[in-house]
């Protein structure tokens, strides 16, 4: 089973500062096309900014979002995964909690990145081609297989038809 670790080994790690304001965080997330980001105040991670913030705490509320600090409007309970936990335990807790990302911790609680729903479907999406293929390989190796007979001093190569009487 694959970790978080694999999933985010080649992403970089998007985050803002918590003083600043929801146009500028809005223009960091749109330069880098992602969804959200996470939220430091000094060194530690207090948040993590998205979309949907930005649509029920910003806009439907009627806010300026140039005057507005992400901080006051970030989502503040941070739920977080391992970086070397699985992508099973990552779609659950999302399940779980009701959220599409989680913010992923190394050794010692270090920010490593965010996870997102999309990326837990991607895998799924990448396992399942994976299988696709082992599967189609074994097919095609066993409907393809010559058969061969010996008959007195030759060999005689027999294409393979598959039985399809069961």
């Amino acid at each position: 089973m694959r970790t978080l670790a694999e999933v985010i080994q080649t992403r970089d790690t998007y985050w803002v500062m918590a003083d600043d304001t929801v146009l500028q965080v809005i223009n960091y997330m749109c330069e880098r096309n992602v969804g959200a980001v996470a939220v430091k105040d000094k060194d530690e991670v207090a948040g993590i900014f998205t979309e949907r913030d930005l649509m029920h705490r910003v806009v439907r509320e009627g806010l300026n979002p140039s005057e507005v600090l992400v901080r006051d409007v970030m989502s503040s309970d941070i739920i977080s995964i391992g970086l070397d936990d699985e992508i099973q335990k990552a779609k659950a807790m999302m399940h779980q909690h009701g959220v599409r990302h989680l913010l992923v911790l190394g050794k010692g609680g270090q920010f490593k990145g965010l996870v997102s729903m999309r990326d837990m479907v991607e895998a799924d999406i990448a396992d399942s081609l994976e299988l696709i293929h082992r599967l189609n390989d074994i097919y095609y190796e066993d409907a393809y297989k010559s058969r061969w007979r010996v008959s007195s001093n030759r060999v005689i190569v027999e294409p393979y038809v598959p039985d399809h009487s069961s």
